[in-house]
């Protein structure tokens, strides 16, 4: 039986890795993508086309390339993998089907390699964005590409459309209105009392147009065209980038039932990372934590590891 096991090898599944193998615990990483989103390859054009949200976009100069941006937290991010990899029997490639408790230990039923038991388990398996459903979808992409944030400067004085109403959504909104020269704000609903939007409704190069969805999204080598249609008015958005975060869907299920989670299914955890079931824990963005990014990723995978830790010498 291991010390440990833990479900994920993104970010915060290889930020507990490296915590636990440091405090020379049996660990096992169980993954189906090892390094998470920072490992994510997108067929993209080097100079010009890239990722934005989840949908393919063209410039001609940009001023802040994605290999800059992705590097952030990435070389840890690959340090981490490594150190797991190098180890011979700390990885282990498949997916988790369940995960239940029987009597002082924790049994990991896999697709391929048959059930493991572990004394403390850690949840950091991720989640997935929603995605668009409408014509256009060779400019969508099924992985978590980069944030409005990420492009704020670089798309100074051009136009761009954000598609959705997350907290995720309006801050980067709030960011692009700094800085471009037109921005679209679409969603089929806002949130009524939010500081946030009450901002973009002040600014003169925000539109935001509530009750409209997304029709489809036209371009040739990449999105050029956004259409968005409420009741019988269709408007054709000319942009430049466009965003899209209509929220994300995490890889919970196989502790569903076992653990508390919010109406969405996202593990809650407290403040160490421990969910409602003493010896397992989450970390990441399968949780109801605060905040996407690989960084705070890396922090609260760290956390969870030590949580963890702390469970194991208690029980001695």
């Amino acid at each position: 039986m291991h010390d440990l096991i833990i479900v994920g090898g993104g970010a915060a599944g290889l930020a507990a890795a490296a915590y636990a193998l440091d405090k020379q615990l049996d660990v096992m990483v169980i993954y189906e993508n090892l390094g998470g989103k920072i490992n994510q390859k997108f067929t993209i054009h080097a100079d010009t086309d890239f990722l934005v949200g989840h949908i393919l976009v063209h410039l001609d100069t940009p001023e802040t390339t994605p290999e800059e941006i992705t590097r952030l937290g990435a070389e840890t991010v690959e340090a981490f993998e490594r150190q797991v990899t190098t180890q011979r029997g700390r990885a282990l490639f498949d997916r988790v089907r369940q995960v239940s408790k029987e009597g002082d230990a924790f049994k990991i039923e896999t697709e391929r390699s048959g059930t493991l038991h572990a004394a403390a388990v850690i949840i950091a398996s991720g989640a997935v964005p929603k995605q668009i459903e409408a014509p256009g979808r060779e400019f969508i992409n099924h992985g978590i590409g980069y944030t409005p944030v990420t492009f704020a400067r670089a798309l100074a004085g051009k136009t761009a459309v954000v598609i959705g109403c997350t907290q995720r959504a309006l801050r980067g909104a709030a960011e692009l209105a700094r800085t471009v020269a037109q921005l679209y704000l679409v969603a089929p609903e806002f949130p009524a009392d939010d500081p946030i939007l009450a901002v973009l409704r002040k600014r003169p190069n925000v539109e935001i147009l509530k009750g409209f969805t997304v029709k489809e999204v036209t371009g040739n080598s990449s999105v050029d065209t956004v259409v968005v249609e409420h009741e019988e008015k269709v408007r054709r958005l000319p942009v430049d980038a466009a965003f899209a975060d209509v929220g994300l869907t995490p890889n919970s299920a196989m502790v569903k039932g076992l653990v508390e989670t919010d109406a969405d299914g996202f593990i809650i955890v407290d403040k160490r990372n421990a969910t409602s079931l003493p010896g397992l824990f989450a970390a990441g963005d399968v949780t109801t934590v605060y905040g996407e990014h690989t960084l705070i990723a890396i922090g609260e995978g760290a956390r969870a590891a030590l949580a963890a830790h702390d469970y194991l010498l208690a029980r001695g």
